[in-house]
C-alpha cells in the first residue's frame, strides 16, 4: 500500500472516493466505490463517461477534472438535494452545528448541545442504562497553553502570538 495522501482508495485517492468543492466553496463527500452506485453518479451529473472505465487509472485525471468542475456548477446544497435518496453516495459535509441539527444525527442523538457547546454524544449508549455526558466541553482555543504545556511544546507565548495557536477567555462558536 502507498503511504502518500490522496494515492489509496479511501483517502482521496480515487476520484470516485473523494470531496468536491462546490459553487459556494462548501464541499460534498463522494463515495461511489461499487460500480451500481458509480454508474448513478456519473448518470445525475450526466458526465460523458464510460461507466466501464471506472477502474481504468488512466482516466482519472480526466475523470476528476471533470467531477471538479460539475460540482464547482452548483452550490453544496443544491447538489444535496438532487443525490439526496439515491444511490449515488454523494452527501454534503457538513459543520459540527449543522451536523447537529440533520435528521439522521439528530434521531440518533449523536451530538449534544450541553452548556451551549456541541459536543458528541457519551458512547457507547445502552437501551437500558443512561450514559453520562460528563463535563462540558470546552470552548475552540479555551485550553490551548495548557494542552500545549501538557505535551511538553515549547515557545507557547510565541505561537500564540504569531497566530498559530489560538487562546481564547470565552469560547468561541463552533461550526
Amino acid at each position: 500500500m502507498d503511504r502518500r495522501a490522496r494515492v489509496n482508495q479511501l483517502d482521496g485517492g480515487w476520484p470516485f472516493y473523494a470531496v468536491y468543492e462546490t459553487r459556494d466553496a462548501r464541499h460534498v463527500a463522494v463515495g461511489a466505490l461499487e460500480a451500481k452506485f458509480y454508474r448513478r453518479l456519473i448518470e445525475l451529473l450526466e458526465l460523458d463517461v464510460d461507466p466501464d472505465l471506472q477502474h481504468d487509472r488512466s482516466t482519472w485525471p480526466s475523470l476528476r477534472r471533470g467531477l471538479e468542475k460539475r460540482f464547482a456548477e452548483r452550490t453544496r446544497d443544491e447538489w444535496a438535494a438532487l443525490f439526496e435518496g439515491t444511490d449515488a453516495c454523494v452527501a454534503p459535509v457538513l459543520g459540527l452545528t449543522e451536523a447537529a441539527a440533520h435528521p439522521h444525527v439528530a434521531a440518533r442523538a449523536s451530538l449534544i448541545s450541553r452548556d451551549g457547546v456541541v459536543q458528541p454524544a457519551a458512547a457507547p449508549r445502552f437501551s437500558v442504562t443512561p450514559s453520562n455526558p460528563g463535563a462540558t466541553a470546552s470552548g475552540v482555543g479555551a485550553d490551548t497553553r495548557a494542552v500545549l504545556a501538557d505535551w511538553g511544546i515549547g515557545g507557547v507565548d510565541e505561537l500564540v502570538g504569531g497566530g498559530a495557536a489560538i487562546q481564547t477567555e470565552t469560547p468561541l462558536a463552533t461550526g
